[in-house]
């Protein structure tokens, strides 16, 4: 199983860490990833309570062609657990349509309060990589809150090296509180690999 890994710096001069291991077996492939970021090189008198690192985790995914599962752990120091389970699925995926059906689950283990969870799904739709739509709903029960999103992407310019593109949305929460108006949401995107 080859390793990678990587390390990056904050603008507060934290550090993060990332090694992942990728094993493929029979057209399909399992990874591990382990994590830290915001770790603290040296003791910061301005933050004399400060826990060595911000957060530090475990992940353990698989995908094959037919979609992907994952598993997600975190650690957040005095603050809280979380876990997440994801999972995708291609109902269709050929060079002219892809679509894809995804949903999620995550449980929040505070340290001080109660432990609650939020769930959601969503559909993804491609037209050979140049036009896409989206949408999806998740829904916290403990705070009696659901989210909404929809959105849409064009790809501008592509090359082998290269692409740009427009991604369009809107986004809506609805809680006891209040309902919502969708609110607009849009970007440019730009890649490039070397």
């Amino acid at each position: 199983m080859p390793l990678t890994g990587d390390k990056s710096t904050n603008p507060d001069k934290t550090e993060n860490f990332r090694i992942t291991g990728v094993k493929e077996l029979d057209g399909g492939n399992v990874s591990v990833t382990g994590f830290a970021n915001g770790v603290r090189q040296a003791y910061d008198p301005m933050k004399p309570n400060a826990p060595a690192y911000a957060n530090a985790g475990l992940s353990l995914g698989g995908e094959t062609s037919a979609g992907s599962v994952g598993l997600t752990g975190v650690h957040v120091p005095n603050r809280a657990n979380v876990l997440t389970a994801s999972t995708n699925l291609h109902l269709v995926n050929n060079d002219t349509h892809r679509l894809t059906a995804n949903a999620f689950t995550t449980s929040v283990m505070p340290k001080a309060g109660p432990n609650f969870a939020t769930h959601g799904g969503g559909m993804d739709y491609s037209y050979k990589n140049t036009v896409g739509a989206n949408a999806s709903v998740s829904h916290t029960p403990m705070f009696k809150q659901t989210d909404y999103s929809v959105g849409g992407n064009l790809n501008l310019h592509q090359t082998p090296t290269s692409s740009f593109g427009i991604n369009l949305g809107a986004n809506k929460t609805d809680s006891p509180f209040s309902r919502g108006n969708w609110q607009p949401a849009g970007s440019f995107q730009f890649k490039k690999s070397f």
